[in-house]
């Protein structure tokens, strides 16, 4: 039977672009929650309490929300694979520096830098994939792209592990050879993607002309039809005044909290799971790989079923109304029953993440799409500040886990609500049916 050619572009994106990009963003994922990992080094040594570590957990998103617009503006006027290769060299060496810092002022200010540097990184590549994907593909792209979370997740707990037990080798912490080796590979891959990362589908060179032409083709056709049908927005003056956009964004802003909330504190819920008094934070770190694992399976599962209906609402709504209740269920049980309803709420949530990005890619183009995506991306990475700083002052209070992981509940019902609402169409409500 003859392959398509459009069929053979898909297959070679998958298996040459996608991959590549998942491995950056495994290693910008890395580098920026690596911190959770380290927390109780870092604490002792810095002399943090929680509500200090939680807020330099969180500036981070500070510097990242600040620059995320102006940062994607100019990864579409440029290119992605000038900008990219320079996000990851910059945030590279801000990490790198993580490694030698010796005050909690050096600390915030490190990580408000790394979110400067980064900026751009996430909406960039989403917006890279836009121009590369059809529509009909996008939820489980976006997924696979975006399974580098959970997966990094799942290797940082173990990878973490192995560098904090190098603590005292040439007279360092195991904390500082964290941040040290983990800053390496961006640095490296900065000029891999100066090399090799093709702007569009007619620069690749693992793709036959044809292969190109068939890509770029069904492509312009989209853009086309979104024109006619006089849903898309092209420019950025009428993006600020589109309420699909501030619905969106809002939805993200819950999404993000709950999934930063989970990043950053996971391995103390595991280690509050456990039946140790103290368990060591070599095994805590090892079993906060299993609610990412769980997360990786559910990410493939949703994104492919949502790829097959033109109404991604369900599959946004649905695994955050579950993350709600598997939290909830969490608060009313103890040892390993809380971890395993803890690693249904994180998987869950994570598994919205897919569907969610397709939405707003089915009515922005060009500048719009490089603002448009920023903005959503930069208003709901407010939760990624607010997450860590609240969740961290609630559990100073008295049964102040269960106060966090009750209010992480009550932020992912009403996104599950919103997403109800999230509509890539203007002039009504429901998305129209799947043909």
């Amino acid at each position: 039977m003859t392959v398509e050619p459009l069929d053979r572009a898909m297959a070679a994106l998958r298996r040459r672009l996608l991959p590549f990009l998942f491995l950056l963003y495994v290693v910008a994922y890395l580098d920026r929650v690596n911190i959770s990992f380290a927390a109780d080094g870092v604490s002792r040594d810095l002399g943090l309490n929680t509500a200090s570590y939680g807020f330099a957990a969180g500036v981070f998103f500070l510097g990242y929300v600040l620059f995320e617009i102006p940062s994607n503006l100019i990864l579409e006027r440029v290119g992605a694979r000038r900008w990219i290769s320079r996000i990851l060299l910059s945030w590279g060496v801000v990490a790198f520096l993580m490694a030698f810092m010796t005050t909690i002022v050096q600390f915030n200010a490190l990580r408000l830098l790394l979110g400067v540097a980064e900026a751009g990184f996430f909406p960039g590549i989403i917006l890279f994939l836009s121009q590369w994907v059809p529509a009909a593909q996008r939820a489980r792209t976006l997924a696979g792209f975006m399974l580098a979370i959970p997966v990094s997740g799942l290797l940082g707990g173990p990878l973490s592990a192995w560098l904090l037990s190098l603590h005292g080798f040439l007279g360092l912490a195991g904390w500082r050879w964290l941040f040290l080796l983990e800053a390496l590979p961006a640095i490296v891959l900065s000029v891999v993607v100066w090399r090799w990362l093709p702007n569009r589908p007619h620069q690749a060179r693992w793709l036959q002309k044809a292969e190109a032409d068939a890509l770029e083709n069904v492509l312009q056709q989209e853009r086309q039809q979104r024109a006619a049908s006089g849903e898309a927005l092209h420019g950025l003056a009428a993006l600020w005044a589109d309420r699909r956009l501030w619905l969106l964004s809002v939805l993200y802003l819950g999404i993000a909290t709950s999934f930063y909330g989970f990043s950053f504190w996971i391995p103390r819920f595991v280690a509050d799971a456990l039946v140790q008094p103290q368990p060591s934070p070599v095994l805590v770190n090892l079993l906060s790989a299993i609610p990412y694992g769980l997360a990786v399976v559910m990410m493939l599962v949703v994104s492919r079923e949502a790829d097959r209906h033109a109404d991604k609402r369900p599959f946004v709504a649905v695994p955050l109304a579950v993350a709600s209740l598997a939290l909830l269920m969490s608060l009313t049980v103890a040892g390993p029953l809380r971890l395993l309803f803890i690693t249904i709420a994180t998987a869950s949530a994570f598994s919205s993440l897919g569907p969610a990005w397709s939405i707003p890619l089915q009515f922005l183009d060009g500048q719009a799409a490089a603002g448009g995506i920023a903005a959503i991306n930069s208003f709901g990475n407010i939760g990624g500040f607010l997450a860590p700083i609240v969740m961290g002052r609630l559990m100073l209070q008295s049964n102040g886990d269960s106060l966090a992981l009750s209010a992480l509940a009550a932020v992912l019902i009403v996104s599950a609500g919103l997403a109800l609402f999230a509509t890539h169409r203007s002039r009504e409500v429901h998305a129209s049916p799947s043909s």
